[in-house]
């Protein structure tokens, strides 16, 4: 039987990003572990990359285990490739699933189940996302494509259902993703090529497109990047020039994916990334924060619950 690993990866720091009044980091924290305790037969680790507040223990070890990265914060692409690698230390299956889950994702209560039950339903489906950018009603392919930084040879697979639940084929996603553990293995070497020549990211769009056989780059883009890549700068100048000879490098790649391992989005999104410009429209989102703080104070931590609904009242 195929066992779901659920990895939360939590950082004790904040950044300056555009979010929504409603975000913080106890929200995410509850909402993963009330959607994770849904699943009963799922390992839950709670991966802490530096110090954390100490009221979010409790919690953690109620739902699932604690893994420390280190004593201090590791960089981003330190602490990803920590992530990345559990699953040869901890002796998981290659027939496992894990499920990375960034501390920035407001999670639906079902996002877990649904994820077993399309592990079970669609076993061709290697990568499965809960939240992706889809295109919108009425959106041309044209500005679909710029809006969401699509090659131009980009076309989506048909929908899949699992469960009464539509599953779309998208282009990328972000940090949070789920994979089977055989294939993720398997592309690890296109998800450490997506971080060169970088110290503090990583091309998460360019990693879902090379594993799912699709060159990003075309023309002038190789020059230019993606939409939306330039900047139109003297630093974007000297920038292009050093990412031109690694773009070449990452078209290469992708076309050596002999075998497309497809990416699928649950449609619609079953967690939201709270940034402003990402949070899509799909879900009653205000709604789902209030019940995560009806369910912290049910389950005993009252004070996250007060905290999570404190961030509704808006002035």
């Amino acid at each position: 039987m195929t066992q779901l690993h659920l990895v939360y990866r939590s950082y004790g720091g904040e950044n300056t990003k555009n979010r929504p009044h409603y975000y913080s980091k106890a929200l995410a924290l509850a909402s993963f572990a009330r959607a994770a305790a849904e699943i009963g037969s799922a390992d839950v680790v709670f991966l802490n990359n530096g110090p954390i507040e100490d009221d979010y223990l409790p919690l953690m070890k109620a739902v699932g285990r604690v893994v420390d990265v280190a004593d201090e914060p590791l960089g981003v692409q330190e602490s990803f490739r920590f992530a990345l690698t559990m699953p040869e230390r901890e002796g998981w299956s290659a027939d496992d699933v894990v499920s990375y889950n960034e501390d920035d994702y407001l999670f639906h209560g079902s996002a877990f189940q649904a994820l077993a039950d399309a592990v079970h339903d669609l076993p061709t489906v290697p990568y499965f996302a809960f939240h992706g950018r889809l295109p919108r009603p009425g959106e041309s392919a044209e500005e679909a494509r710029r809006r969401y930084e699509l090659p131009h040879d980009w076309t989506p697979q048909p929908d899949l259902v699992s469960h009464d639940r539509v599953w779309s084929n998208v282009a990328s996603t972000t940090g949070t993703f789920a994979a089977r553990i055989g294939i993720l293995q398997e592309d690890l070497p296109i998800f450490y090529q997506c971080m060169r020549p970088f110290r503090t990211r990583y091309l998460d769009h360019e990693i879902c497109l090379l594993y799912q056989g699709c060159v990003p780059y075309r023309g002038k883009q190789l020059l230019l990047g993606l939409p939306n890549d330039f900047e139109r700068s003297a630093r974007g100048v000297v920038r292009t020039a050093i990412l031109v000879p690694y773009r070449f490098a990452l078209n290469a790649r992708a076309r050596r994916q002999s075998e497309p391992h497809l990416l699928y989005v649950a449609n619609p999104n079953l967690a939201a990334h709270l940034e402003v410009d990402y949070v899509r429209d799909d879900q009653d989102w205000l709604t789902l924060v209030d019940e995560v703080a009806q369910w912290a104070t049910d389950e005993g931590f009252g004070g996250l619950g007060e905290r999570i609904r404190s961030r509704l009242v808006t002035d």
